[in-house]
């Protein structure tokens, strides 16, 4: 599987999913998760699959990646959806969620459905440039 491949199985199959079913927070959380890690898969594309890059190099190209494109946002709400929380001194969090209540669907001042139609919008420009 390739870049452009798993983006459209993956990223876009969860977005769309979630655009479908806006009220299922479940769906809205694989799509922030999918779409934080195409990042990764446009390193490789970029490095043309090089299987040798080491994990420090792939690493540093993926946090330019996110940089470049102005992903931060998704940056903090996924991390914050895998570990619970996020940051040093003061901690977001996603333990107020209440997966019923998308009122609540925030991390901090992040608007988790903000941030994933922003974030699709800006993934969807750069892997329509991936051969």
């Amino acid at each position: 599987m390739d870049a452009r491949e798993h983006f459209q199985k993956w990223v876009v199959r969860d977005y769309n999913g979630f655009v479908q079913s806006p009220s299922d927070f479940h769906l809205l959380g694989n799509a922030i998760l999918s779409m934080h890690a195409s990042a990764e898969w446009l390193v490789l594309d970029r490095r043309g699959y090089d299987p040798d890059v080491s994990g420090n190099k792939r690493r540093e190209d993926v946090r330019k990646i996110r940089d470049d494109l102005g992903l931060a946002d998704l940056g903090v709400c996924a991390d914050a959806l895998k570990h619970v929380r996020k940051g040093d001194g003061v901690s977001l969090s996603s333990t107020g969620i209440n997966t019923n209540d998308p009122t609540t669907w925030k991390i901090g001042d992040h608007d988790l459905v903000k941030v994933a139609h922003q974030s699709f919008a800006t993934l969807q420009k750069e892997f329509q440039q991936v051969s």
